[in-house]
């Protein structure tokens, strides 16, 4: 685990510039996401980025975890990434808020192939969830996914691959 101060990403360009990989994890989803676009911008040679937005009532938060905040980032204009190949988005739910993350990421991984969205992950520890659903699978129902893959692909002419489960 590691913990960044938010910054521009001209300064994490020289750590990051060498990460193919990122998995983001206990996201609270009522944070805005787009803060993460900051790793994604400093990060060029970055792969594969994986966001796993849960928080389960079991975890007791340490001395070491921060205070739950929502912070609020704009990427940099005109920046776009050209190595990104796939988006990762457990725990995802039909929100405006992550239609509109989505978008952004998109517009912005312009040699992006797939995006998988899957539902959320239920908790090993705890009955957090519905644990008789021993699937990933989303809770959005097939009409939403056929709503939401038409939101995300109208306005782009990419042959971006879009997988909800």
């Amino acid at each position: 685990m590691i913990w960044i101060q938010l910054e521009h990403p001209k300064h994490l360009t020289t750590i990051f510039r060498n990460l193919t990989e990122v998995y983001l994890y206990c996201i609270f989803p009522e944070c805005d996401l787009n803060w993460t676009m900051f790793l994604v911008e400093a990060a060029p040679a970055l792969l594969n980025f994986t966001l796993l937005r849960n928080q389960h009532p079991c975890v007791k938060p340490s001395e070491y975890s921060s205070q739950k905040t929502n912070m609020l980032w704009e990427p940099s204009k005109d920046w776009k990434h050209l190595n990104l190949k796939l988006l990762v988005m457990a725990g995802f739910e039909d929100e405006d808020k992550v239609t509109n993350y989505l978008k952004l990421f998109m517009e912005r991984a312009v040699g992006l192939k797939r995006i998988d969205l899957r539902g959320k992950h239920p908790c090993d520890e705890c009955n957090a969830m519905d644990l008789e659903l021993e699937s990933t699978r989303s809770l959005v129902d097939k009409a939403s996914r056929y709503r939401i893959k038409e939101r995300l692909t109208h306005e782009f002419s990419l042959s971006v691959k879009i997988t909800i489960c």
